[in-house]
């Protein structure tokens, strides 16, 4: 699965990127909700309760119906949308439970053979909600993630030291 660094940078970069100046404190407020999908690892139905397409779209509807935070609700829906379908394509969620009990599946690939050679690889659909996805394993973050996210927040802490320095002088 991807890691949380990678759940937080991809979309946090996503959004820096298409957004307006003006949002981006609501980009960074929001942040964590990238990585809610995740809590379903700590019950009973991981890669299923909260990694299915009604979350990101409550999330939209509700910024339709509340106009005046209607950016607050767009990036969470980014966020919870990029977390399950990042999860697609390593072993799949189950994207429309509890209605329907499959888990949707992307395997795309382009690897290189020994003798040079390109081959593109790409697989979809669904397959049976396996229990071993039911309960949490493996890691929660990798040294490469942790590494990652660590830069990003030393990057952060000497942007805030640099403007409160800026304020003082």
């Amino acid at each position: 699965m991807p890691n949380w660094a990678i759940h937080l940078i991809v979309p946090l970069l996503a959004l820096l990127i298409v957004s307006k100046k003006e949002d981006h404190r609501y980009i960074l407020l929001l942040l964590p909700l990238a990585v809610i999908p995740d809590l379903d690892t700590f019950l009973t139905l991981h890669r299923a309760l909260l990694h299915n397409i009604f979350i990101p779209l409550i999330l939209l509807l509700f910024g339709l119906l509340l106009k005046e935070k209607r950016t607050m609700f767009n990036i969470g829906a980014v966020y919870t949308a990029s977390h399950v379908f990042m999860d697609m394509f390593d072993g799949g969620v189950v994207l429309f439970y509890p209605f329907y009990n499959q888990m949707a599946f992307v395997d795309a690939g382009l690897r290189i053979s020994r003798m040079n050679e390109l081959t593109w690889t790409f697989n979809y659909g669904f397959e049976e909600y396996s229990t071993e996805w039911m309960s949490a394993y493996g890691y929660i973050s990798d040294s490469i993630g942790t590494g990652a996210l660590t830069f990003i927040l030393l990057a952060g802490v000497c942007v805030a030291c640099r403007r409160w320095i800026k304020r003082e002088h």
